[in-house]
């Protein structure tokens, strides 16, 4: 069923339609605010265009400039192309779409550089859980976003979730902390459900236990004053050895943040 979401009232155009812009177009049909006629995916690959189209129902093409006809272009394509892809589409840009580039690593100085004058871009950084509308998407906004593109903008982020307005500089480290952050979770999940099925749980009642545990203790470290170290100390067991945990998941954030800034260098040259 849909969420009963606003409708965004203009047609959006997904330039790559791989794992994100596939769960992009997932999401914006479930929240019933863009209907499978109000969407275009280009892909590069014919069996993705393929499978896109059939699953979707939603119109497919090869050619970025089609989809750069739309009110809103979706930058979904691999970082290291997009410089390639915006000077394809430059020329059909003349009726100033929102630009939304949720191409990782790609700082907002070198789309506005590569795009025509005055064309609004946002840079956003969804993750995993905006296909259910839950996602933390941390949010730049360009120079050239005025009061009605601001608007466009904030609708159409609203139905992958919430999140800050930041400085450009910043995406990187918000990248590897939120857009990376799922997996760091994800495994923890699967382990905490593993073990309920082999105690004998019902793959429900053990999903239920692994999801409202996790609800919980995010609800707890948000609501209460203490650290999450703290925290910890409500409960005598201590099954996990902190700072291996702690260790693992700090080498990772900095890994994926090394990524980010390793692409941004090769896009940027």
């Amino acid at each position: 069923m849909p969420d009963s979401m606003p409708n965004l009232g203009v047609r959006v155009g997904i330039i790559g339609a791989g794992a994100l812009g596939g769960a992009l177009i997932d999401r914006l049909l479930a929240s019933g605010s863009v209907p499978p006629s109000g969407i275009i995916a280009c892909e590069p690959k014919d069996a993705r265009r393929e499978e896109i189209g059939k699953r979707f129902a939603v119109a497919i093409t090869a050619d970025p400039k089609e989809a750069a006809a739309c009110g809103i272009v979706v930058l979904a394509a691999p970082p290291l192309e997009i410089r390639k892809v915006l000077e394809e589409i430059t020329d059909q840009l003349g009726h100033r779409p929102l630009i939304v580039s949720f191409a990782g690593a790609i700082p907002l100085s070198l789309l506005e550089a590569t795009l025509p004058a005055g064309v609004p871009v946002v840079r956003g950084n969804p993750n995993s859980a905006s296909i259910v509308g839950g996602g933390y998407n941390p949010v730049v906004y360009g120079s050239n976003i005025d009061q009605a593109a601001r608007a466009l903008a904030d609708r159409f982020l609203r139905l992958l979730g919430t999140g800050p307005v930041i400085r450009d500089a910043e995406m990187n480290l918000y990248t590897a902390l939120t857009a990376v952050g799922p997996t760091y979770f994800l495994p923890i999940f699967d382990a905490m459900i593993s073990a309920g099925l082999a105690g004998g749980l019902s793959r429900t009642a053990a999903v239920e236990a692994a999801v409202e545990t996790a609800r919980g203790s995010a609800e707890m470290v948000a609501r209460r004053s203490e650290t999450p170290e703290q925290l910890k100390l409500f409960t005598g067991l201590r099954p996990l050895e902190d700072a291996a945990v702690r260790e693992l998941v700090g080498k990772a954030i900095s890994a994926a943040l090394a990524r980010m800034e390793s692409v941004q260098a090769q896009a940027s040259q």
